[in-house]
């Protein structure tokens, strides 16, 4: 045997492979999932009469205020501040109920087609 002073394989070894280059890995491309479309709930193009709309609902009196006063600001309709209300939170929600939204709205669109 080959005496050495080393301890282990490394003392029988003479050549030793060289350590392949080390590199840092590119960073992919960040993965950004988007919503098809940014806006859920859309304007009509046309002002709508009662008929159009089949829902009420029932507000305190203060809410109705403030949004009544919000439409004579902007100088809409209040169904159509209710709307920019309710886009508003929509925005702000997590992709998952987002997406039910979503799904909700676009099965009530299909079935009044």
């Amino acid at each position: 045997m080959v005496e050495n002073n080393k301890i282990g394989l490394g003392s029988f070894r003479k050549n030793r492979t060289e350590r392949p280059t080390s590199f840092n890995p590119e960073n992919s491309a960040e993965e950004k999932r988007t919503m098809p479309n940014d806006t859920i709930l859309e304007h009509p193009k046309k002002r709508l009469s009662s008929k159009d709309l089949p829902k009420s609902i029932r507000l305190p009196l203060d809410t109705h205020s403030a949004i009544s006063t919000l439409a004579s600001i902007q100088n809409k309709k209040i169904y159509e501040v209710v709307t920019d209300i309710v886009e508003n939170y929509v925005k702000d929600l997590p992709p998952q109920s987002k997406k039910l939204v979503r799904n909700n709205v676009e099965a009530i669109k299909n079935t009044k087609i």
